[in-house]
């Protein structure tokens, strides 16, 4: 039986909230000591990723684990349907005001296949270069892991890969436009955080002796990784040292507070009713908050200077009204409507595989992350 992990979801909600409230702060009250601080949430997205490898990485080595191979086409159904109904219903809707405003030149043909982020400060629908992130991180996790049951030289050759891609980022040859701070935003350059969620769910499943290591140790990760986020955010008021954790960096810190969550049961029964709320809307509310802010801000410019609390309450509401719409309307039914095909049916999945050292079963993923465990729960 299918049941839900509790941290995860206030791993997720924290991630939601923390973007909504960079830009919140950053919309509303830019340059202040409020947006100095709350800025660094935008690092929420790197939290996603690094929920979205372990997520998925969990589900494809149980299933490798239990059958021998993974069944790609299955999962990619499974995402598609998950993640891209509720995307091209925001874009549709984005592209439909570009029309109405004459602005239909805007329109750009790389936003329908996920490489908009490779356009240097996209003019509308900014957030979604996570998405492409996303995208292709589904195209090469389930392919990569089949090559690997059937052939170590695929493992390898993917390390080396993995390797050259790293190596050509340390030494800054991989390019990009970015958030500053040398974090950018092209897909190449933000593998990092799903990898480590990878690597840590394939810990779990094919290594219990280093995972039983690691969850003994989750505790003190998890603080270390705290403390590098509290201080990067304290660095932004006044320049400590000359560098930040890099994307590399950052990986390792959200994966210890995804190890802590993961951890053991009592972590596993954390039940929080706001945070299971928002983590089962985060995908809904990430893909219409942008807009919520840019519609209260064009009423601020039209109606006079509104106080930036006050613009911030109404973009909340606005963002939570707009983002149930969408997730009732299109993401939950399409969801549900991935159990009416056999090709992307749970049930075609093996059930979930206990880990070693107090590991939960196998989650489904959904997002960019879901906190749930067991397939079935994903709907």
């Amino acid at each position: 039986m299918s049941h839900r992990n509790g941290s995860l979801d206030v791993l997720r909600a924290l991630a939601i909230v923390m973007v909504v409230g960079c830009h919140l702060a950053t919309g509303f009250a830019p340059g202040s000591p409020v947006a100095v601080a709350l800025g660094n949430g935008g690092r929420g997205v790197d939290l996603f990723f690094v929920l979205s490898g372990w997520l998925l990485g969990r589900q494809l080595f149980a299933e490798a684990a239990a059958t021998g191979t993974v069944d790609v086409r299955r999962f990619w159904l499974r995402r598609w349907l998950r993640t891209l109904p509720a995307y091209y219903a925001v874009l549709a809707a984005q592209f439909a005001v570009l029309a109405v405003r004459g602005k239909g030149s805007l329109i750009d043909w790389r936003y329908l296949i996920f490489l908009q982020n490779y356009i240097p400060d996209p003019p509308y629908f900014a957030v979604s270069w996570s998405l492409c992130v996303e995208e292709y991180f589904y195209l090469a996790v389930a392919p990569a892991v089949f090559l690997a049951c059937r052939s170590r030289w695929a493992v390898w050759a993917a390390a080396a890969v993995v390797a050259v891609l790293v190596g050509a980022h340390a030494l800054g040859w991989s390019g990009g436009w970015g958030e500053g701070e040398g974090s950018p935003a092209v897909t190449h350059v933000r593998f990092e955080q799903c990898l480590a969620g990878v690597l840590l769910a394939w810990v779990a499943v094919d290594r219990p002796r280093w995972w039983a290591g690691l969850c003994r140790w989750a505790g003190p990760l998890a603080v270390a990784g705290v403390l590098v986020f509290v201080a990067d955010t304290v660095n932004r008021y006044r320049w400590w040292v000359p560098f930040g954790p890099g994307t590399g960096g950052w990986a390792m810190v959200f994966a210890s507070w995804v190890l802590l969550a993961v951890s053991g049961p009592r972590w596993e029964r954390v039940r929080s009713g706001p945070a299971r709320f928002l983590a089962g809307r985060a995908y809904s509310i990430y893909l219409v908050h942008a807009e919520a802010v840019n519609a209260v801000k064009t009423l601020d410019e039209r109606f006079g200077p509104i106080p930036a609390a006050v613009q911030s309450a109404a973009t909340v509401g606005l963002c939570l009204l707009t983002a149930e719409v969408l997730y009732r309307l299109v993401e939950r039914p399409f969801t549900r409507l991935r159990e009416s095909f056999r090709a992307s049916r749970s049930d075609g999945a093996p059930a979930p595989l206990a880990a070693a050292g107090g590991a939960p079963p196998v989650p489904a993923a959904g997002g960019p992350a879901v906190g749930r465990q067991g397939e079935k729960a994903a709907r």
